[in-house]
Formats: structure tokens, C-alpha cells, sequence
């Protein structure tokens, strides 16, 4: 197994100091250092555990990432730029004709999220199926389960290091069946509590001596050329290296992070066809020609867009959006939540930034777009009157054209597969926004949507029959009457009147 840890730290920090890492002949102590930090293992298909060996060989590429949508943008990001909704999110494409069973079987029994089959509970793009969770817990969920299966429950020490994962900002497991080898990226934004401040307090050592580890502590190398990013800072191979190599690299990057910020809320009183507002502090400018500025939602049930409002181009300018460029998924209009198996929708957006730009010189207001949502019919409960559905923010990106794509081989952090970036050519660079939490621990709003309570349904059930009843009895008993004459006196009376 091979691992690399990359300390990032931002240039408003000290850069760490020779008595915050301490090289020794087997191990690399690090104390009080604040920075964002990577921990990427490599393990071969021989080195997986046969349950990951049974998923995986079904797959031609596998991603499952997991993000808590937690707010650290006052962290200068570099090569970590990009981002996704928080949640969970599984991208997979299978070998040949396999229909990925042990995929669907896995996150079933170890991620307690219903799968009877891919294509049941997968949205399909294409050959790649998609499914997405909008749960901040999934990670921990799938990973105490995971740690016994891995471990054994006797060995505390590799069981912590397997649950240590779950304190990650976020996490991403790679399988790509050419190089038959699977990738784990955990970044966590700050410490996990092992030092005040958000710094690092740690030994790195290898468990064993056939284990590689890389450790690089790296900050910004000063101006870069466009699409492109500089670090410069000291490398060692733990356990290999007598001291710490000074290393400066530049290569071009993917995604890169804009200081704009930006927020989301339903519009208030939101019914039963909210509406989603997007403020964003965009400025003034563009990061360069050509860009265009774009917004990647996911849409979990209960939510739904109607995909032909969604078409109606006058209808979507005046919500602040230029076009809706892709929706895949589940738009039915009419079903329950009940009657849905899949996880719901995505929706790629342009942004109308055309007359914003224009005059934001005059105006200097904040730019604003929405998205209209629907609510489907959630099923009853005996104790609730309503439930809580919740929606994560978007992601918000320019997408730039460049040049520079065909290098993008030589970015060691560079990453793939995150549900949106397949919908633009492979000459685009993404510039992302950084959603900023007020009122709220993560990226996501949420809404009460009434329910039925199941116990007062039956009183309802129960009062509609007695309706029903009555109304039948006093028409039976008026045909009977008239039967039987009880209405002839009346008729003859007024027949001698007239």
C-alpha cells in the first residue's frame, strides 16, 4: 500500500517552521501546524478485502464520494478547490454487460440505503449510473460496519484509523479497472480535534516496513500562469529520507477557488412549490472571456422539478437563468414519493450574468437566481402532522475555456467524475464559489411539509363512511317512500289546485 499526506498551508500562515517537523530515521513528527490536510492511499486489487474485490470486479470505473458540506472558505483551498453537494454520492460504470448485484448488495447492507437493483435505484446517463443521498451521516454510517469487516473487532488501532475517516471534510474512493487499483482521498479542512486552533499534532509511521509514505507540507509558490498552480515547500519518504527535501512544482489545475461567496433559502411561505434562491457576491468581472457561470443541483425526493416549466425560456430569465442545460432523473409529475424508487434529479443551469455584469458598476447589488421545485405527496405517519425535506445548496462554478487541458496529466491532486464536469468539453476549467453558512452548520435548507397523520386519517376514513351511510339511508328511505305512496297526497293536492 502506498500513501501520501499533503499538509496545504494557507499563505496568511506561518510557514511551518523547522521545530514543527521533526524527521527521524523511521518517522516525521508534526506539531502545531494549521493547514488543510490529504491523506491519499493507493491499494492494489490484490491488497483489497474480498467483499471490495467482489464489488469492484463488476466495474469499470467506480466513484463513491462523500461530502459534509461543511463551510471553510476562509482556508485558501489551492489544488482542493473543487466541490460537490454534501452528501454521498456513487458514480459507476460497469464491465461489459455486468449488472453491478454486489455494487447494489453493498451499499445495502453497509450503507443502509435501499437498493433492490442498479436499475432500480440509480439514475442512468448514458453507461453511467448515478446515485446520490443527500445524508451528512452516510460516511459514518457505511465506515463502523466497515471497520470490523476490515479490521477485526480486536485490532482498536486499525479500527481508529479506518473512523477517523468519517471526521473528513470530505472523501473519495476511485476504482478504475485498467490500472486495477483503488484510490482513497480524505481532506479535512482543519485538525480533528487533536490540537487547539485546527493545528496538527501528529506522528506519521509506516505500520510495516514494506509501506510507503509520502509526506509533502506545501504552500502557495507565489503567481502562476493562467489555469495553472504553484506550490513550494519540503517532501520526505518516511521512513526512507534523513532529512526533508525542499521541492518547488507547478501544474496546471482543473478547478481553482474565487474569493465570491455565495447563499441559498426557500422563499418564504414556501407551500407545496418552493422556490430556491441563490444569492451570490459575484463582483464584477468574469474570471476571462468566455466563461460562462453555472449552478449543479441534486434533487432528492421529496423534491421535483417539472422539466417543461424548466423549458420555458422567458419564464426561466425572469428567475435569473439563462438556460437549463440537462435534467436527468426522476420528473414525473404525478407520482407519490411512495412510487419512486430512484433518488430523484439532477439539473445543470447557466446562469444569466449577461445584464447582472453590465450593470453591476451602477448597482453594486448582489446577483440573485431560483429554481422552482415541487413537493411530491410523503406517505402518512401515526404521529406526525408534518416532515422535514431538505435540499443542499448547489454547486456554483464558471466554466472557462483554456488551452492548457492536454497537461492536465502532470496535476497530482487533479480530480474526476463529479457528476457535472462531463457536461462541458475537455478544454474546460472550473472556477468555484464558496457557499457561505449563516444561519446553518452545512450547506443545505430545509422545509416542514405537511403530512397525513395516519391516526386521524381513520377518524376521517371513518367519518367519510358515516356520510356515505347516511346519505344512502335518506335516499333509499325517499325511493322507498315514494314506493309506498307516502308522497301521493301531496302530488294529488297540488294536481287539483292547478
Amino acid at each position: 500500500m502506498k500513501r501520501r499526506i499533503t499538509f496545504l498551508v494557507s499563505p496568511q500562515e506561518n510557514e511551518a517552521s523547522e521545530d514543527a517537523l521533526h524527521l527521524t530515521k523511521d518517522s516525521l513528527e508534526i506539531r502545531g501546524l494549521k493547514a488543510i490536510r490529504e491523506d491519499r492511499f493507493t491499494l492494489t486489487f490484490e491488497e483489497l478485502p474480498q467483499f471490495a474485490k467482489d464489488v469492484v470486479k463488476q466495474t469499470q470505473e467506480l466513484h463513491i464520494r462523500f461530502d459534509n458540506g461543511k463551510d471553510y472558505e476562509d482556508k485558501w483551498k489551492g489544488p482542493f478547490a473543487s466541490r460537490l453537494p454534501l452528501g454521498a454520492h456513487i458514480f459507476a460504470t460497469p464491465l461489459r454487460e455486468s449488472k453491478m448485484a454486489n455494487l447494489c448488495s453493498f451499499i445495502s447492507k453497509y450503507a443502509d440505503i435501499p437498493c433492490s437493483s442498479i436499475e432500480a435505484a440509480f439514475i442512468t446517463r448514458g453507461r453511467l449510473k448515478q446515485l446520490y443521498v443527500p445524508d451528512t451521516a452516510a460516511l459514518s454510517n457505511i465506515l463502523k460496519p466497515l471497520a470490523n469487516k476490515i479490521c477485526g473487532p480486536s485490532k482498536k488501532v486499525c479500527k481508529d484509523k479506518v473512523l477517523a475517516l468519517s471526521t473528513a471534510t470530505s472523501v473519495d474512493l476511485r476504482y478504475d479497472a485498467t490500472t486495477k487499483s483503488l484510490e482513497v482521498n480524505a481532506i479535512w479542512a482543519t485538525s480533528n480535534g487533536n490540537a487547539k486552533d485546527g493545528a496538527w499534532d501528529i506522528l506519521v509511521k509506516p505500520d510495516t516496513p514494506a509501506d510507503k509514505i509520502e509526506v509533502g507540507v506545501l504552500t502557495s509558490g507565489g503567481k502562476s500562469p493562467e489555469d495553472e498552480i504553484t506550490l513550494r515547500g519540503k517532501l520526505a519518504n518516511v521512513g526512507q529520507d534523513n532529512e526533508l527535501t525542499p521541492v518547488r512544482v507547478s501544474f496546471p489545475s482543473r478547478h481553482h477557488s474565487r474569493q465570491n461567496i455565495y447563499t441559498a433559502d426557500f422563499n418564504r411561505p414556501t407551500g407545496l412549490h418552493p422556490k430556491l434562491e441563490v444569492t451570490l457576491a459575484l463582483g464584477g468581472n468574469s474570471p476571462a472571456d468566455g466563461c460562462t457561470l453555472n449552478a449543479y443541483f441534486t434533487v432528492p425526493q421529496p423534491f421535483f422539478v417539472d422539466p417543461y416549466q424548466l423549458e420555458d425560456d422567458k419564464l426561466m430569465k425572469s428567475y435569473g437563468i439563462n438556460k437549463v442545460k440537462v435534467v436527468e432523473g426522476e420528473t414525473d409529475l404525478e407520482a407519490p414519493t411512495w412510487a419512486m424508487s430512484k433518488w430523484g434529479a439532477l439539473v445543470l443551469a447557466e446562469l444569466d450574468i449577461e445584464q447582472y455584469l453590465s450593470t453591476w458598476e451602477k448597482k453594486r447589488s448582489p446577483m440573485e437566481f431560483t429554481l422552482p421545485l415541487h413537493i411530491r405527496y410523503m406517505p402518512t405517519h401515526p404521529e406526525k402532522h408534518s416532515e422535514t425535506a431538505t435540499l443542499p445548496w448547489p454547486v456554483v462554478f464558471w466554466a472557462c475555456p483554456s488551452e492548457q487541458w492536454s497537461k492536465m496529466s502532470t496535476n497530482p491532486f487533479d480530480r474526476r467524475m463529479l457528476g457535472y464536469e462531463e457536461y462541458f468539453s475537455e478544454e474546460t476549467y472550473f472556477h468555484h464559489l464558496t457557499p457561505k453558512l449563516i444561519n446553518s452548520t452545512n450547506s443545505i435548507s430545509s422545509l416542514e411539509v405537511p403530512i397525513l397523520n395516519s391516526v386521524d386519517s381513520q377518524s376521517i376514513e371513518w367519518g367519510t363512511m358515516g356520510v356515505i351511510v347516511i346519505g344512502f339511508l335518506w335516499v333509499f328511505g325517499t325511493i322507498v317512500a315514494s314506493f309506498l305512496g307516502f308522497g301521493g297526497k301531496k302530488v294529488g293536492e297540488h294536481q287539483k289546485k292547478e
